[in-house]
């Protein structure tokens, strides 16, 4: 199999297609053969390109589950498919490795992991997004998998009786941002919606995801998608008008386009055209104290943590507030 002449078939619905299209044209070994949002153009495609490597989204609203992969490989049997899904928990991610599929791929690490997950394919190896891999390993160490009710964020922090709340730094309590709900910016807000309802189910009872990191293709940050924004961008535009209350002050009328089929295809919008701007940011070493003076400054509950000018995590007045209630109240 020539380096240079990676073929590749691109499954999926429009919006993913555009966000992924220009990451696989940068890479002179990859060739993109073909396109298709439904599963019978797709099957088309495939028997007539023969693509060492088919990219399928998990969410194509006519792939009927794992079983859709053996319909792939009944047209192409040499193709090795990368499924593209937005879940960890082992018990999505098993069914679609047990019917064929070679890879799995986080959507939202698509700009940083695409281009070596189908190069892995291409030369014959399996590829797994690493927190995916992560959790399939803890399910085959017996332990508890992302989906239950007991796992925890790697919440980095010393002792109490080594360490005392004022010496502490900002990246003793900050979560890890593999650990934070992040996405790339051309991600709809449908995609935000699955992201946050995925890490809140993953971390229930630990911590409640109140927002989303936003990043462009070079992972920098481009801003905050909080769930008053998403909210804001499933509104009808109707909704903006102030003289609506005084004329149905049930809001009648709102609510009726708001839960209707307008809700949906408000969806489809991408992040970037309602994700808030970053205020402030704070650094990983910067003592706890600096990080709760800039909250209460900017009057903000959460911060992006940088080390190094990179985003390393997310900083919250929930793990703050702990440590200075644990002062007040002597615990």
């Amino acid at each position: 199999m020539a380096e240079n002449n990676v073929s590749v078939l691109l499954v999926a619905a429009a919006e993913l297609r555009r966000s992924l299209r220009p990451l696989l044209a940068a890479r002179p070994e990859i060739k993109l053969v073909a396109e298709a949002s439904e599963l019978d153009d797709a099957l088309a495609l495939a028997a007539r390109y023969q693509p060492q490597v088919i990219l399928v989204d998990a969410d194509l609203p006519d792939l009927p589950g794992p079983g859709g992969i053996g319909k792939f490989q009944d047209q192409t049997p040499a193709a090795r498919i990368l499924l593209l899904g937005l879940h960890v928990d082992r018990r999505f991610i098993r069914p679609w490795l047990r019917s064929g599929a070679a890879g799995y791929l986080l959507k939202y690490n698509a700009f940083e992991e695409l281009v070596a997950a189908v190069r892995a394919l291409a030369a014959g190896r399996s590829y797994l997004s690493p927190l995916a891999a992560a959790e399939l390993a803890r399910d085959i160490q017996g332990e508890q998998p992302a989906g239950g009710r007991t796992g925890t964020p790697k919440i980095y922090h010393s002792p109490k009786e080594e360490v005392m709340p004022y010496t502490k730094k900002v990246k003793d309590l900050m979560i890890p941002l593999e650990d934070y709900p992040h996405i790339p910016y051309w991600f709809t807000l449908r995609q935000a919606m699955a992201i946050v309802r995925e890490a809140a189910i993953k971390y229930e009872g630990t911590f409640e995801p109140r927002a989303v990191l936003v990043f462009d293709e070079k992972y920098q940050l481009m801003g905050m998608l909080t769930l008053r924004d998403i909210i804001r961008g499933l509104e009808p535009k109707f909704a903006e008008d102030k003289g609506l209350i005084k004329s149905d002050p049930s809001l009648a009328v709102l609510l009726g386009d708001m839960f209707g089929p307008g809700m949906k295809e408000a969806s489809q919008k991408p992040v970037s055209e309602v994700m808030s701007p970053i205020k402030v940011t704070v650094n990983g070493d910067d003592p706890i104290t600096k990080a709760l003076f800039l909250m209460v400054k900017e009057n903000v509950g959460m911060m992006p943590v940088l080390l190094d000018n990179k985003v390393v995590g997310m900083i919250r007045m929930n793990e703050l507030f702990k440590e200075i209630s644990d002062i007040v109240l002597g615990d």
